[in-house]
């Protein structure tokens, strides 16, 4: 049947209140062919209606494969799966029924090769459970699941009462932090194109883009910390925080990623925003991140009245700002711009109390996620015995004609009835593997008062193992006299080939030529951006000088050259991936 199919003709467009008014004319006595004629029911249609005692509705069309009872019980095993995070696509769906109506021998016209429903009966078995519908899950790691169980919550709460029957904690000074990525990639949704073409295309500001930490904090009462910027980056440029929101602070890391170190620096800016004292003290709730764990961030914690409650890093308290200006090159440097502009937005005091209110921080509700919440994480535990999902090909045929199917062991041609849909689609589990011997698992975090007396010890006896590796480290490394500065700098392409200029500070260049079966080294003197030869009156190197961030920088580090002003940069303080039409920031 055509799934465009209009219908052509009038027949049943009685309802079942039409029927029923019509039968009951019938038994006080109207004549039958009146009765019909009156309500627009075929006189047959209505005298079998009235043997049979059916005040519902006649369908027309092919019977349905499945019962109403029966799809209702496939849409509840699709929603329940879905909770555990083991949702299962169309195909398995389609896969599922073929098995469910051949096992339990219901006549159905679905594909017997492919061994699968059609896309028809999916389509309509969608429309007939419109409470189900196709989503793009957001990827979700193990740990995330498995650590939201109830014992972690239930620690979490209880050292929450505690910190709030001993302080007695105001919605004004109690604050939730948290860390979320920026991206300058923007994600492009579905668009339409050309059917058949091979590659569409969606421009983007790049394809591989630098991640960008800001660190976010807000009150019960609405009240927002300025936050702070963390940028991949090896030196920090004025540049990056123009028209950034009030009151912001900036720094950077290798990876864009915020550290122990950086984590002070915040602590820092935030004692010194909501004013924490010992005498009016400041509850701050973060998440079991690593870098919030050091000896340093506890002193001064300790110090400037700040108590800190660590819990599960699956709490909904989160930001989530997406860049999306189409057309337009999003780079590091307007990325506080941008985000000010959404911070602006979305930091609304309805927000945050409303934050604190459903995770049950403040008021203080133990009570408000139920057992259903928990079911994902009790299914992960070692003691769970589940099979995974049966697919077309993970139905096992051995030569007796048995039948793989979920939990049980069914034999093809044995004639068994009423074999559910939970047996067809098994609920998946554990696979029993301990992570107790394997190297390189982090050790299972905990709700815990991380200002709390006993964390200390814990805390120096961290800080005693990282130097001693840090010692280790060092002890294997010689030192090394430094003979001056070289560096690696990229050149534009010329005839032969990709070069490569390693530039020493007497203003001599050694030129090594990269192409296929060639490799020559000469020495050229250096010269500038319009191909004249440089040259200094006092034999100062000026060029040796980054005009980002005004140092010499380390050896052997790359070098870019804008094609503008003709000023050199280290690759690291820049942002330029061209190396051949790289354009630094002040021509931008």
């Amino acid at each position: 049947m055509p799934r465009t199919y209009k219908r052509k003709t009038e027949k049943s467009s009685w309802s079942a209140d039409d029927l029923q008014s019509a039968l009951t004319e019938l038994k006080n006595g109207s004549p039958l062919r009146e009765v019909a004629r009156r309500f627009g029911i075929p006189r047959s249609t209505l005298q079998d209606q009235r043997k049979r005692g059916n005040t519902s509705k006649l369908q027309l069309g092919r019977c349905p494969v499945f019962s109403e009872e029966q799809e209702g019980e496939l849409s509840k095993e699709i929603i329940n799966l879905s909770k555990l995070f083991f949702g299962i696509t169309p195909a398995q769906i389609q896969q599922s029924a073929y098995t469910y109506a051949k096992l339990n021998n219901l006549a159905n016209r679905f594909n017997k090769e492919k061994e699968s429903a059609g896309r028809d009966w999916l389509e309509g078995f969608l429309r007939r459970n419109p409470q189900i519908s196709l989503r793009k899950p957001e990827p979700t790691s193990v740990n995330r699941v498995t650590a939201f169980n109830k014992l972690e919550v239930g620690k979490f709460y209880e050292n929450l009462n505690k910190v709030m029957e001993r302080y007695k904690f105001s919605p004004t000074r109690i604050f939730n932090a948290d860390e979320t990525g920026i991206t300058t990639v923007q994600r492009p949704g579905k668009i339409y194109a050309e059917k058949g073409q091979k590659r569409v295309g969606y421009l983007t500001s790049w394809e591989k883009g630098k991640t960008t930490t800001a660190m976010c904090a807000f009150s019960a009462t609405g009240v927002y910390v300025p936050p702070m910027f963390i940028y991949a980056r090896k030196r920090m440029a004025d540049h990056l925080n123009s028209n950034g929101p009030p009151g912001a602070i900036y720094r950077c890391s290798d990876n864009g990623w915020i550290t122990e170190d950086l984590f002070v620096d915040w602590l820092k800016h935030f004692e010194y925003s909501v004013k924490a004292s010992q005498e009016d003290l400041v509850l701050l709730v973060l998440d079991n991140h690593s870098s919030h764990c050091s000896l340093n961030a506890y002193n001064l914690a300790k110090k400037r009245g700040l108590l800190c409650s660590r819990f599960l890093p699956t709490h909904p308290i989160e930001f989530s700002h997406s860049i999306n200006h189409p057309g337009e090159e999003i780079t590091p440097n307007i990325v506080a711009d941008l985000f000010n502009k959404a911070f602006g937005r979305v930091a609304t005091v309805e927000k945050a109390t409303k934050g604190f209110e459903v995770t049950g921080i403040f008021p203080v509700n133990p009570d408000v996620f139920t057992a259903e919440d928990f079911v994902a994480a009790e299914n992960l535990q070692p003691t769970s015995s589940h099979k995974p999902i049966p697919t077309n090909e993970e139905i096992i045929r051995t030569e007796e004609g048995r039948v793989d199917v979920g939990k049980h062991i069914i034999a093809a041609n044995e004639s068994k009835e009423n074999v559910s849909f939970a047996e067809i689609i098994s609920t998946p589990g554990c696979s029993g593997i301990s992570n107790k011997n394997q190297t390189g698992v982090s050790k299972k975090q905990h709700s815990q008062i991380f200002t709390a007396t006993p964390m200390r010890g814990v805390l120096e006896e961290k800080e005693s193992v990282k130097q001693k590796k840090m010692q280790k480290t060092n002890c294997g490394v010689r030192e090394t006299k430094a003979k001056g500065v070289k560096r690696q700098i990229f050149n534009g392409p010329s005839d032969t080939g990709s070069v490569l200029l390693t530039k020493n500070t007497n203003n001599t260049t050694n030129i090594v030529a990269k192409k296929t079966g060639l490799r020559k080294k000469s020495k050229v003197t250096y010269e500038g951006c319009a191909g004249e030869e440089a040259n200094s009156e006092d034999g100062d190197v000026t060029e040796d000088i980054c005009i980002i961030c005004g140092e010499f920088g380390k050896n052997r580090e790359v070098w870019l050259r804008c094609v503008i002003c003709g000023g050199w940069a280290h690759k690291n303080c820049s942002d330029g991936e061209k190396k051949c039409s790289y354009v630094c920031d002040f021509c931008q």
